[in-house]
């Protein structure tokens, strides 16, 4: 591949950036009034309580705060203005959590109690917080991340491991996250859980692991880094061995007592890919069931519940087949980070499409909680009402996160003082004034052809940036020092 020659225009030459958002993408304006919407909601939903942090909350009136959508809430953080994510609300659960280092999956905001005591969510703090300070630099939050999630993640080990097979257990499909998912019995007095262990849960740990050993050496720490890989590894071979079907081609959950698979297939198999818990065989396989006439690959994007399942519904079902936002970002972050960057974006782009046609099309002009598989409306849930609007919370996962990271194809990596842009959309795109290393900088492109850009950047930070054009013939790559350049390519060259 040959690279563009560039040329380092003054700064009296560049035009100012033009966009008064933090995104822009021409190419695409209903995109982007799908992203103010989403940016207005959030600010809408911020909440300042007594006693706690300010916190974005995903239905104002209920009283309660949750952990996993605040988890998702939090991924908003660097890309949104005036600090409208849910930062907060992991401080305040921090502050909840218990000396054995139990954090409940919900509290009640009056009483500081948890809504159902004994319960948990899905452990995504760690996660969370490493993405937040890897594309940030912002590593003020880390020392106590990580002792706040090295302590859930041994409680957790602790209590919701089962002594069989080493693996974890949910009280029940709720406690996932995924409601009525059809993906377990029961709650047992006997088994004191529920009757399977759940593949989701384990990745999860295995992701929290990987994360923590990537977070140790920043907080002093560095000698804890190979325990927590240890740690991820051996709990990966298990779930490789013990919950993956040849057969199927799947991961599946497990009933405890004889690790036989549970037959349904649901979207949780696809933490394997985030985690990094699926071999690059499997994940082709994965990969397969989201894209072409796989079971996961619906019209509106993933689907939580595979196509042929008797319980699927193209209503949305809640999740007997609804579009999910937080699976969607999950799902196209593992894609990414198996080398499955162009799938990651068709997701992505369904998911926007649909998300952008219901807030056209439905008298209420919004974001709902979750979406139809098969038709351009918000999801039924289990009783087959339409599901919550106005839900930003993890609705604006797509139109905020999911829109630079896998549409517009920004990779910004603060903490290694880089960024690499696959560009895939036509025309002017970028984004303004994000947060990098305690400065910030702003990134304008326009794609003139598959092949051909021009990259504007204006910052008070020196960082490396790599731009890769559509048909990956052209190609930046530069030292940028702090202040406006503006790269122009030289087209015979290309």
């Amino acid at each position: 591949m040959k690279k563009i020659t560039t040329l380092l225009m003054t700064s009296a030459v560049l035009s100012a950036f033009a966009a008064n958002t933090d995104v822009f993408l021409d190419a695409h304006p209903d995109w982007m009034e799908l992203h103010d919407k989403a940016v207005e909601l959030a600010k809408k939903n911020m909440e300042k309580l007594d006693g706690w942090k300010t916190q974005m909350t995903c239905m104002p009136g209920v009283g309660i705060i949750w952990q996993w959508d605040s988890c998702y809430m939090a991924l908003f953080a660097g890309y949104t203005p005036d600090d409208y994510n849910g930062l907060g609300n992991l401080d305040n659960l921090y502050k909840m959590q218990g000396k054995d280092g139990y954090i409940s999956m919900a509290y009640t905001y009056a009483t500081r109690e948890p809504t159902w005591p004994g319960r948990i969510n899905p452990p995504l703090y760690a996660w969370c917080e490493w993405l937040y300070a890897r594309r940030t630099g912002d590593k003020s939050r880390l020392a106590r991340a990580y002792d706040a999630c090295s302590k859930f993640y041994a409680w957790l080990k602790a209590n919701r491991t089962r002594k069989v097979n080493g693996l974890y257990w949910f009280e029940d499909a709720g406690s996932s996250g995924m409601d009525n998912s059809p993906r377990a019995g029961y709650f047992a007095t006997h088994l004191d859980g529920c009757d399977a262990c759940f593949i989701d849960l384990c990745c999860q740990q295995v992701l929290s692991a990987r994360c923590l050993a990537k977070i140790a050496p920043l907080v002093g720490k560095a000698d804890e880094a190979a325990e927590w890989t240890s740690e991820a590894d051996q709990l990966a071979e298990k779930i490789n061995r013990l919950m993956w079907s040849e057969n199927t081609q799947f991961y599946h959950d497990v009933y405890i007592e004889n690790n036989n698979k549970l037959a349904v297939k649901t979207a949780a198999a696809f933490w394997a890919l985030v985690s990094g818990v699926a071999t690059p065989q499997r994940a082709a396989a994965l990969a397969g069931e989201l894209s072409g006439c796989g079971l996961f690959a619906a019209k509106s994007g993933v689907a939580s519940l595979s196509s042929d399942d008797p319980n699927y519904n193209p209503e949305g079902g809640y999740w007997l087949g609804g579009i999910w936002p937080p699976i969607q970002y999950m799902v196209c972050r593992g894609l990414r980070a198996n080398g499955y960057r162009e799938l990651a974006r068709e997701i992505a782009k369904k998911h926007l499409d649909c998300m952008t046609a219901v807030m056209k099309n439905d008298k209420e002009h919004t974001i709902w909680e979750c979406y139809s598989p098969e038709y351009d409306k918000p999801s039924t849930d289990k009783f087959g009402l339409p599901v919550r609007k106005d839900f930003v919370g993890w609705g604006g996962l797509g139109p905020l996160v999911m829109l630079v990271e896998d549409i517009i194809g920004l990779d910004i990596a603060a903490l290694e003082n880089k960024v690499v842009w696959h560009l895939s959309e036509p025309g002017r795109q970028g984004v303004k004034e994000i947060p990098f290393n305690g400065g910030t900088i702003s990134l304008e492109a326009n794609a003139i052809s598959d092949g051909a850009f021009t990259v504007k950047v204006d910052g008070n930070r020196p960082f490396h940036l790599t731009v890769i054009s559509k048909n990956g013939r052209g190609i930046l790559d530069k030292d940028i020092t702090p202040g406006k350049h503006e790269f122009l390519p030289k087209g015979d060259e290309l």
